[in-house]
């Protein structure tokens, strides 16, 4: 049993380095760059017409949905319960 443990813990620690490494690629921040935009003073009155944060909100549960629907997609297809 001392094996499967050993095994779990070097996935464990190998998906803790890959999750490291792809967030220190990603940028801290993706609105740093709205914020000295040229359209950056007139983004209030963009968003009182546009709801920005309802179309934000939208798009992320969306892509998670597509992302679930995917995975499990993957997870069905790897043990042959879908063709």
């Amino acid at each position: 049993m001392d094996v499967f443990r050993q095994i779990f813990d070097w996935l464990g620690g190998a998906l803790n380095d890959i999750l490291g490494w792809v967030l220190g690629v990603l940028p801290d921040s993706p609105f740093k760059l709205i914020s000295k935009s040229p359209i950056a003073e007139y983004l209030p009155y963009i968003n009182y017409f546009i709801d920005v944060r309802f179309i934000v909100n939208t798009l992320a549960l969306w892509v998670t949905c597509i992302g679930i629907y995917y995975g499990y997609s993957i997870i069905l297809r790897f043990i042959k319960a879908v063709n």
